[in-house]
């Protein structure tokens, strides 16, 4: 690949002369905030520092939300509640006085609407409220002091002041949150740890202390020192996994699931350096979430041992939910709000980075990771910003964030070879995802029939549609794997794959099948939860299963027994999937709980507790990607 592979003295050097053309201005806050529970009405006096940069003819100019209502009447309002207000030529701050009532998000839809909350359950509100001034691509500090009702605290970026908070770092958004939180703290080497719970347990608190520190230490080493003077966990006003400068939201339900704290818990205390650390500047796409998932997600998989399953998940998923039919490059993606944009943004994100750091190798890697943190913190930064601090030139970024496409491997001609010394191995490779060939590096491993002989591993760079290649070997081998461990970014054969529950929410066609011996209650479950699928998909098909089946497409059938449980398996050109709940309210847990199980070929569920009992995948053995020589 064409890759410069940098030392790390000329990345700073690089880094360096490289600096951002426009730093964006930033204004200075001093908000003394009252919010009226009762009524939902929010009271604000703002006194902000503006730079020279935001003035244009002696006038600042800003938006505020349009639920608000200013108090100052020398200033110029237009319909949309821009305004402006003269300044005099030596005048450094303006005081603007405003209230407004604000209407809280019920129940929020976190990936798909902004969410406020401002009554006697709690106080929510970030940018998208526009609560505060907000200025051209202004960034903003701020002191921050919270009028509260008795038994009521506040929480906002950086450290604790007696009523409220002071970040003095740059920040693209003014949060504050406030309720009737239990809140627990642990001063630490980086920061200091604090939990608010909405209520009193000790003993989850300790652990996401622990937890914390734990992280803020491992990512400060790996990446430079975490930028914040606090992170806090917090008991969520809805089921959200927010990560924010500082803190995290995590949903009373999503907090106290035992895998939380090593999976998503470390993802969103890593987003305090991408994406709450360095800003995203999305016009090339969002760099930030596939970066976390690899450094937090796979990271900790691959750590554990875990990574090629890990990767092999990913790529299931992309081509469950993406495929070639709904792909998009990834400069633009902006943010996940389904299955699709969560495969791309994340997932194919993950896979650019992961082949970047086996191209470059880790010690480039990291640290031109490093350097891009000094380099942006507190400020705005592209994708194409990131890959060149990592040593991916021009080309390279090109193919990956313009292009859509993903490979297509097919593997032939395999033949092993005598020599006078040795053996030759000979093979092709065929891209079969149509257009021009991808420039890929494939790695490859060779066994031998002696188990003691170390397996060959080496990789081979492909830049033609269909190509040929050849490796001398010591001794005959016994097998030969293509991307074994699944390091490429491809479409995998359906038979690289185990059968996995992610079928049942695939873009493939879908027939539910209803059994004639359903009991009639199960039989209202099943029919309930298939109304709600008919209002989203008007060409849903449903059928008994005492007709014929289709030869093709995914296969729902709906069962009755003792246990909860869901399997997947793969029949020919079918997938299918069986579900199966002793009741109308195991059914709806089964329901809530698969999309979190989507990667496993089976599951199952106690049917009273709801606790899972039992998971996993079916084994692989016939891979259209490997080969097995025989013994003549």
């Amino acid at each position: 690949m064409h890759l410069f592979k940098h030392c790390c003295l000329l990345l700073l050097l690089c880094l360096s002369l490289n600096a951002a053309a426009d730093t964006p201005p930033v204004l200075h806050h001093v908000l003394q905030v009252t919010p009226d529970l009762a009524t939902g009405s929010l009271q604000v006096e703002d006194t902000v520092s503006v730079p020279p940069n935001l003035r244009t003819n002696g006038e600042f100019a800003f938006v505020l939300g349009d639920a608000f209502q200013l108090d100052i009447p020398s200033v110029t309002t237009s319909a949309d509640h821009h305004y402006r207000i003269a300044l005099a030529p030596e005048q450094t701050t303006v005081t603007l006085r405003y209230r407004g009532k604000l209407t809280s998000t019920p129940d929020c839809a976190w990936l798909t609407q902004a969410c406020v909350l401002l009554n006697q359950r709690g106080v929510y509100l970030d940018g998208g409220a526009q609560w505060y001034p907000q200025a051209a691509n202004a960034l903003h500090t701020f002191e921050l002091h919270v009028t509260l009702p008795e038994g009521w605290v506040s929480l906002s970026q950086g450290k604790a002041l007696a009523d409220g908070w002071q970040e003095m770092q740059p920040q693209d958004s003014i949060y504050l949150l406030a309720g009737k939180f239990h809140v627990y703290q642990q001063q630490g080497k980086h920061a200091n740890a604090m939990v608010y719970l909405q209520s009193d347990d000790a003993a989850l608190a300790q652990r996401y202390l622990q937890a914390t520190e734990q992280y803020l230490a491992e990512y400060s080493e790996l990446l430079g020192d975490y930028p914040y003077a606090k992170f806090a966990t917090v008991e969520s006003f809805w089921e959200t996994g927010w990560g924010m400068p500082s803190f995290t939201l995590l949903g009373s339900r999503v907090m106290r699931l035992p895998f939380i704290l090593h999976s998503s818990f470390p993802h969103e205390i890593l987003h305090n350096w991408w994406g709450n650390g360095v800003y995203v500047d999305a016009s090339q796409g969002n760099w930030s979430e596939g970066l976390t998932a690899y450094l937090a997600d796979h990271r900790i998989k691959a750590k554990a041992g875990e990574g090629t399953e890990y990767r092999r998940s990913t790529l299931q998923k992309y081509a469950a939910f993406v495929g070639q039919g709904a792909a998009f490059p990834l400069r633009e993606f902006r943010g996940r709000h389904d299955e699709t944009t969560q495969a791309i943004g994340y997932g194919k994100a993950l896979m650019l980075f992961h082949e970047l750091r086996r191209e470059v190798g880790d010690a480039a890697f990291f640290a031109g990771l490093k350097h891009f943190y000094q380099r942006y913190r507190f400020q705005s930064a592209t994708f194409g910003d990131l890959l060149t601090a990592l040593g991916a030139d021009q080309a390279w970024q090109q193919r990956w964030l313009t292009g859509a496409s993903a490979a297509r491997l097919a593997l032939s001609a395999v033949s092993a070879t005598p020599q006078a010394a040795g053996y030759r191995l000979q093979f092709t490779l065929t891209q079969q995802q149509g257009g021009e060939a991808l420039p890929l590096v494939i790695p490859l491993r060779v066994k031998f029939a002696d188990t003691k002989t170390v397996p060959h591993q080496a990789t081979v760079t492909m830049t033609q549609t269909t190509q040929t290649f050849e490796v001398m070997l010591n001794e005959k081998p016994q097998q030969l794997a293509i991307d074994p461990d699944f390091d490429v970014f491809r479409v995998p054969d359906a038979a690289e794959l185990p059968a996995a529950l992610t079928s049942l929410y695939a873009k493939t066609p879908k027939t539910y099948v209803l059994s004639r011996k359903t009991d009639a209650a199960m039989q209202v479950a099943w029919e309930t939860w298939l109304d709600t699928l008919k209002a989203r998909d008007k060409e849903l098909r449903v059928q008994y299963d005492d007709q014929p089946l289709p030869e093709t497409g995914t296969l729902v059938f709906f069962g009755r027994g003792f246990y909860t449980l869901a399997l997947s398996l793969r029949m020919g050109q079918r997938d299918i999937v069986l579900l199966n709940a002793s009741s109308a309210t195991s059914l709806n847990n089964l329901l809530k709980k698969l999309p979190h199980y989507g990667k496993y070929s089976y599951v199952v569920f106690n049917s009273a507790t709801g606790d899972n009992m039992a998971k996993g995948q079916w084994d692989v053995t016939d891979s259209p990607l490997m080969t097995t020589f025989g013994n003549e």
